[in-house]
């Protein structure tokens, strides 16, 4: 019998050596242009909102009192984060199932370069200005990702507040992790049941601390992660049009502002806005239309509702409920005013583009930009002179991280060449099994 690496098979499998790094390339660019762009601009938009956010909350004329006007702001992109994660996963997933360990690693290899950083930053800006340094075990809790700003193992470092949510996203990881197997679909929809069960302890336990609490508030919270998951995985059941998604995009600081529970983070309301934002991310999929279409008049009696319910029962200030009740209606407005002058292919142009910049680099910005701009918030008086240098360093630290740290950590666990030899090693097994054919 002919031996499998005959000159015939030497030579293909030379030819396959020869062109594999153009073969993996453009394997690459083939999954850039099948991202959902539209998803990238989201991640882009919430990332930037943060940011915007954290600059005004700490603008040095306030002295931190614009803080309550900006939190809800930045709490919603967290959110949006959490929905467009579970989302995110489902798709990854759905293309490239990994199994248990696969995943875990993939994560750690894209959140942690560059969160160790984030953690190492805020460490730095504590020494230069002098402020108590957090205790070993906050440190070691903050870097091991079990840090919350409730502090129920440790609380999350004061100069970089917002590596909560990461901690909260990795908790959903792990959670996920363990329904990877046969039994995926029905340990997701008991995981979801779980984390409906669980909330009357999160609320009757969140003045206090400790291992079990911190638990039940990732699991309260997973609920808002699973929404996003569910959409992608049961986007063949509904569809909807631009029109409707602007709305129910639209209604989202509406639900944020009602006060449900006395809770600033309030799971429960946020698991509503995040069913509240299922048709608009079913349409940011961009995926052939399945299933029933959502009419718009289910939005506008939910935009009727909480119009009615926010000037009821709100804490927010007059002036912010007549703008937030009028959102939905200007975001109409501007949709058809774009229809009728023909401008929706160029709004969807400067969609697409601007998705693919600010979705790349939204982690990087994410996880860099508190201590960059709590640093400047004390060192530097002049509110002109802080919000320059502040948009100017974030922007250049995080195009670094993305651009150079991240790379430098993928190459060192050796990721690349990992990928070349599972492409060789599924080549040479298809030239085996065509083999055996014949």
């Amino acid at each position: 019998m002919r031996h499998y690496f005959s000159e015939p098979y030497k030579s293909t499998i030379i030819f396959h050596r020869k062109y594999k790094t153009e073969a993996l390339f453009n394997q690459s660019a083939a999954m850039q242009k099948t991202k959902k762009l539209y998803l990238e601009f989201v991640r882009g938009g919430a990332a930037v909102f943060v940011l915007i956010a954290h600059i005004f909350e700490l603008l040095p004329s306030t002295g931190g009192l614009a803080h309550a006007n900006f939190i809800k702001v930045g709490t919603d992109a967290v959110m949006i984060f959490f929905i467009l994660s579970g989302c995110v996963i489902n798709i990854s997933q759905s293309r490239n199932p990994k199994s248990k360990s696969e995943f875990l690693i993939n994560r750690l290899l894209r959140l942690y370069p560059q969160f160790l950083i984030g953690i190492l930053m805020a460490i730095a800006v504590i020494h230069l200005l002098k402020m108590a340094a957090p205790s070993h075990s906050d440190i070691f809790g903050n870097l091991f990702m079990v840090s919350s700003l409730q502090g129920y193992i440790v609380p999350s470092i004061e100069t970089n507040s917002p590596v909560w949510s990461l901690s909260f996203e990795m908790g959903f990881y792990l959670l996920f992790m363990l329904t990877i197997g046969s039994y995926k679909k029905r340990l997701l929809w008991f995981w979801f049941v779980l984390s409906l069960l669980v909330l009357p302890l999160y609320y009757s336990y969140f003045s206090k601390i400790g291992v079990v609490n911190h638990i039940i508030a990732i699991l309260s919270f997973s609920s808002i992660w699973l929404v996003g998951y569910f959409v992608y995985e049961y986007r063949n059941i509904f569809y909807i049009d631009t029109k409707t998604a602007v709305l129910s995009v639209a209604l989202l600081p509406l639900i944020s502002r009602l006060n449900i529970f006395s809770s600033s983070y309030d799971p429960f309301k946020y698991l509503l806005f995040a069913i509240a934002a299922a048709p608009f991310f079913r349409y940011c999929l961009q995926e052939k239309a399945s299933g029933k279409k959502l009419n718009i008049i289910y939005p506008l009696i939910a935009y009727a509702v909480l119009v009615g319910t926010i000037f009821l029962n709100s804490e927010s200030k007059f002036m912010s409920k007549v703008v937030y009740s009028a959102l939905p209606t200007l975001l109409l407005a501007l949709y058809y005013a774009l229809k009728s002058l023909n401008l929706e292919h160029r709004a969807t142009q400067f969609v697409n583009k601007t998705g693919a910049v600010t979705g790349r680099y939204s982690y990087s910005l994410y996880i860099s930009h508190y201590p960059i701009v709590f640093f400047l918030s004390v060192a530097v008086k002049s509110d002109a002179v802080y919000l320059i240098l502040s948009v100017i360093l974030v922007c250049l630290v995080t195009y670094i991280f993305d651009n150079v740290w991240q790379p430098v950590v993928l190459r060192l666990f050796n990721r690349e060449n990992k990928l070349t030899f599972k492409a060789e090693t599924a080549f040479r097994n298809s030239i085996f099994r065509e083999r055996e054919k014949k």
